[in-house]
């Protein structure tokens, strides 16, 4: 019992420590990545370091749920693979000590990293999927979607800002020829776009005049108001596009099986998309996540108890192709569901039990010692 104890605490302790390398490690590289998407709109707004901190944080919230698994199975295959390097593997097997006993430890920080995982899935990642909305939402609403010297279409809106210092936008042009009985042209000196509680946003301009084309109701008579403050609303969906919308990423617990349950009624509802199917993989996803560190754990010690010279590197190398090909496997069937071709939880547990197989493979295999 003693023996087992230190076994385990060992094994765990070497585990955590590669498991929280790993995890800076990956973290900062995926971070770094999808930053730079994120850049374009904050250069366009006039950014300042809150909103840097703002988006790193929600941005590193949101790939938590991949990194975690990833970074258990960095930790797993660099922490056998050392002591397989380092012959301690063998010297276990001569006490006596076999996969089972190193398993137990595995399997008990995969569970816990399954329940973290979990909820990962289920809370966390998609309120910081809203709040990366939200953040774009407000950026755009102090300009970062209108780039000085440059015109933006909007829908049949066209926008034209000749300049803007902080918040506020000057020379701006606007056509709005969403009525084509009755196009008009706004131009002002001043404006800023606000944000409203609704999400609605408001081109607030000052001190300008309207253009109105009433050519055949007035005798190709041209018509000019004049005005101190103009409220112009454009439409947030012309703005955000997809973000615009609550996607089924964002979506709570609660309102994702909700929108499951209305699609999977007999008749077709108005507030879904024009496809479904989406809120449906998204909730198998959500019930496929967390076994994705069990599964990791349990492939990657029986190939981390392989002797190798360059052990780590192995590992590493192994972690990548293991990692890419399980995310790789689920974001091919989730195209196949999308075409119709599987249904939703086919294309989310396929993966899952095929991993589940290969990890029962290389355990049998890692008993006999071949």
């Amino acid at each position: 019992m003693r023996r087992s104890r230190t076994l385990t605490r060992y094994v765990a302790r070497e585990v955590v420590l590669y498991t929280l390398l790993g995890l800076t490690l990956i973290g900062a590289i995926l971070l770094l990545r999808n930053l730079g998407r994120a850049l374009d709109e904050l250069l366009g707004a006039g950014f300042q370091a809150s909103d840097v901190w703002a988006v790193l944080r929600v941005i590193g919230t949101m790939l938590l749920l991949y990194a975690l698994p990833v970074s258990f199975l960095f930790g797993v295959l660099l922490a056998v693979a050392r002591m397989a390097s380092d012959v301690e593997i063998v010297a276990m097997r001569a006490c006596g000590i076999g996969v089972r006993d190193l398993a137990v430890p595995i399997l008990a920080l995969s569970l816990a990293c399954s329940g973290v995982t979990f909820w990962l899935a289920r809370d966390v990642e998609p309120a910081a999927r809203r709040e990366m909305r939200d953040l774009l939402a407000s950026l755009i609403a102090r300009g970062a979607g209108l780039q000085p010297g440059r015109f933006r279409h909007f829908g049949d809106v066209l926008v034209y800002v000749d300049g803007r210092g902080g918040d506020r936008l000057h020379g701006i042009v606007v056509s709005d020829r969403s009525d084509p009985e009755r196009p008009l042209i706004v131009f002002a000196s001043e404006g800023r776009l606000a944000l409203d509680a609704n999400g609605s946003v408001t081109l607030a301009l000052e001190r300008g005049d309207i253009h109105l084309d009433e050519s055949e109701a007035l005798g190709e008579r041209d018509v000019r108001i004049s005005f101190e403050r103009f409220d112009y609303a454009l439409d947030l969906a012309e703005l955000l596009g997809d973000n615009a919308k609550q996607r089924p990423k964002e979506m709570s617990w609660s309102d994702l099986r909700a929108a499951v349950a209305r699609a999977r009624g007999s008749e077709p509802s108005p507030q879904l998309p024009d496809e479904p199917i989406e809120y449906e993989l998204d909730l198998q996803r959500r019930l496929a996540a967390p076994l994705a560190p069990a599964l990791f754990g349990l492939i990657g010690l029986p190939i981390g108890m392989r002797r190798a010279r360059g052990a780590r590197a192995f590992g590493a190398l192994w972690c990548a192709g293991i990692a890419f090909s399980y995310y790789g496997a689920q974001i091919f069937f989730a195209s196949l569901a999308e075409q119709g071709w599987l249904s939703a939880a086919a294309a989310r547990w396929i993966p899952v039990a095929s991993f589940a197989a290969l990890a029962a493979v290389l355990l049998a295999r890692s008993r006999r010692g071949t």
